[in-house]
């Protein structure tokens, strides 16, 4: 077996033996008294940064609104506590049949004291979309809430309960889309909220560089008003 072989296989046996979860590996070669590490995260944690992931097959509406809560807001919500507060005044078999409705969800979010508007919104005018938003998707039968973080000709990015950030070619996503966004408003928004900051692993050339965070002015018509950034 020549050099460049076994260097071959001593790479692939690193790839399989990889963690799957986040690791803090040592730095080789540092002379220094400390030993320093370098934080290692893994593809999965990657996958799923600044978004709460689903725990049973009825709780993709309490996941996606507690993403939406979270990491827009700055609530320190687990999805347990958004299905708790969800089942309120909910019908708990209809519930674990068919999920959540949006109706549930704006009750609950009126009861944090924020306020949700559902608008029908056609692709033209989602190009204009300027904050993260709760949609359902048809998927093959199965209705799936998301939170879209930002719509192009192309592509909307999306963060998924069940699969994490994610992107669907545009055409695709009209398809499954039902034309109606939950837009959620009110004090404590993030204007620089990561969930409309997309950058695309191994391409920053290909940055979508227009999430710039939103005006004030821009986002009055999701809701919002002056007091809410005062």
């Amino acid at each position: 077996m020549n050099t460049t072989t076994r260097s071959l296989f001593a790479a692939l046996a690193f790839a399989c033996c990889a963690p799957s979860q986040a690791a803090s590996l040592m730095v080789p070669a540092f002379t220094g008294d400390a030993t320093p590490t370098m934080r290692v995260t893994s593809l999965r944690e990657a996958r799923f940064a600044n978004v709460i992931e689903q725990k049973t097959d009825f709780s993709c509406g309490a996941a996606a609104l507690g993403t939406l809560l979270n990491f827009a807001f700055g609530k320190t919500l687990t999805e347990s506590d958004v299905i708790a507060g969800m089942m309120i005044g909910a019908d708990q078999a209809v519930v674990h049949k068919m999920g959540f409705s949006l109706l549930d969800m704006k009750r609950y979010v009126q009861r944090l004291g924020l306020r949700a508007s559902g608008f029908a919104a056609s692709p033209e005018k989602m190009l204009a979309l300027k904050i993260p938003a709760i949609v359902l998707l048809n998927v093959d039968g199965y209705r799936h809430f998301v939170v879209i973080r930002r719509y192009t000709p192309e592509k909307t990015y999306i963060a998924d309960p069940a699969m994490g950030n994610r992107t669907i070619p545009t055409e695709q996503f009209n398809k499954q889309w039902n034309g109606i966004l939950l837009a959620v408003a009110g004090p404590g928004y993030r204007l620089n909220t990561p969930l409309r900051a997309i950058t695309p692993v191994l391409s920053a050339r290909n940055m979508v560089n227009e999430a710039y965070p939103a005006q004030e002015a821009e986002l009055l018509e999701y809701g919002f008003s002056h007091s809410d950034f005062f």
